[in-house]
């Protein structure tokens, strides 16, 4: 049985390779057969070159590498290049501060940690996202409260939020899912009424804007992600950055084991989440080719969308009008069964591979993971929470929009539009042949 739900690692490994016959269909059938059939039955694929590699380095990337290596100051205290990226990226996203940490899960991590979440406290969040923002929750040994999907825009629904708000809530995290905003208007509004930080999980974010300004300097705190899949990749690092000048240096004293740089004492709790200066001389350099990329995604993003609204049953991702920039880390579309002749979505995904474009689902409702009950069965959680309110939590952690968004939501990877317009092209036309030819598929 074909497995419906890749993991990120093996979507984008599918993406890079060009995926042009993932069913089976030799790649020499890409110059024969039929090119009005599906290649999935012995049609000539649209499409048979991959699509260009992410990320990619050009040689100031390499430079940079080296002359990190040859100066020999390689770590958080001495690296050139960290102090040079977090003031480049508090510049780029207009904040004050910004302080760089191995990866985006240990950015939202440090930002739970700097409003004070701890055991037993709640933290309202997404169920359509990454497993990091989570994680990130779990790791403070607080709840994650799910709020429910908008099946539109696939992001938190602001009209699922207060009533799921008790004594317990700390703060509200909003995730800006695949490069585009959540109802930041509403969801600070709410906040702001019950007095709740909202921490940005922007990892997905880069340059997008709500109301012209940059996502993750909306809220209380935001969090990005630089690992090699994001439009600004260094491997894997992350960042935290804010306009509140003291929360930032409790971030700094909390990346070094809570060590006061002002008089060398542990002033407060933190850890080890310091980061290597090779990551951020990566960063540096692609930070030089980051806006040409950027204009050139969205400029492609756009066009696709407007294509993929004229074939019926794909359906992409909507954006909130205040949404005034979007990045599309990844497109997101959703797909209806109806209009592919009751075709599964797997076997929608096998034959849009077999034309060589690598497509696939998200998420999986994160809400019913099994992680989920492992960590409430471990000895920390059941020393925090009793089973009334365990229980209390299973009976309301229910988001049927999430459900019907994750069964039918799929993504293009940003490899198919960093190219040229004929790459976007070629997803179009594929679409349109799988969808024209649906019924052979049910």
């Amino acid at each position: 049985m074909k497995k419906d739900v890749l993991t990120r690692r093996e979507f984008l490994g599918r993406t890079s390779a060009g995926m042009v016959v993932a069913s089976g269909v030799p790649a020499s059938a890409a110059g024969s057969g039929n090119p009005h059939a599906l290649a999935l039955q012995g049609g000539t694929p649209v499409r048979s070159e991959p699509f260009p590699s992410w990320p990619q380095t050009h040689e100031l990337d390499e430079a940079n590498i080296l002359k990190s290596l040859r100066n020999h100051r390689w770590c958080t205290f001495d690296g050139e290049f960290i102090p040079k990226f977090e003031n480049a990226w508090a510049q780029k996203v207009g904040s004050r501060g910004c302080v760089m940490t191995p990866c985006g899960t240990h950015a939202l991590h440090m930002a739970l940690e700097l409003m004070g979440v701890g055991p037993g406290d709640e933290v309202l969040v997404s169920p359509f996202t990454y497993i990091a923002t989570i994680d990130a929750i779990l790791l403070c040994y607080a709840l994650p409260v799910f709020v429910d999907s908008d099946v539109k825009t696939f992001q938190l629904d602001p009209d699922d939020i207060e009533h799921r708000i008790t004594a317990h809530t700390r703060a509200i995290l909003p995730v800006h899912i695949l490069g585009a905003s959540a109802d930041l208007d509403r969801i600070l509004a709410i906040a702001k009424k019950h007095n709740l930080p909202v921490i940005e999980d922007a990892c997905q974010g880069h340059m997008a804007e709500w109301r012209g300004k940059k996502l993750g300097t909306l809220g209380t705190v935001g969090c990005f992600s630089f690992q090699e899949s994001k439009n600004l990749p260094g491997g894997e690092a992350g960042a935290v950055v804010s306009d509140n000048e003291d929360l930032i240096a409790k971030a700094y004293m909390f990346r070094d084991f809570g060590r006061d740089p002002k008089n060398g004492s542990y002033a407060v709790r933190g850890t080890k989440y310091r980061i290597s200066d090779f990551a951020a001389a990566v960063l540096m350099a692609q930070l030089t080719r980051f806006d040409d990329l950027c204009a050139r995604r969205e400029k492609h993003a756009a066009y696709l969308q407007g294509e993929l609204k004229k074939i019926p049953g794909i359906i992409p991702q909507e954006h909130y009008p205040e949404c005034t920039r979007q990045n599309y880390y990844f497109f997101g579309f959703r797909y209806d069964q109806e209009h592919f002749k009751g075709a599964s979505r797997s076997r929608v995904v096998e034959a849009l591979e077999a034309e060589g474009i690598p497509v696939g689902p998200i998420y999986p409702p994160l809400n019913k993971e099994p992680f989920i009950e492992q960590n409430f069965g471990s000895r920390g959680f059941r020393a925090v929470f009793s089973k009334k309110r365990l229980d209390q939590y299973r009976e309301q952690n229910h988001c049927p929009h999430n459900d019907e968004l994750c069964a039918t939501s799929l993504y293009l990877g940003q490899e198919m539009l960093i190219g040229t317009k004929k790459d976007v092209d070629d997803v179009v036309e594929a679409f349109s042949k799988v969808q024209k030819h649906a019924a052979t598929l049910a």
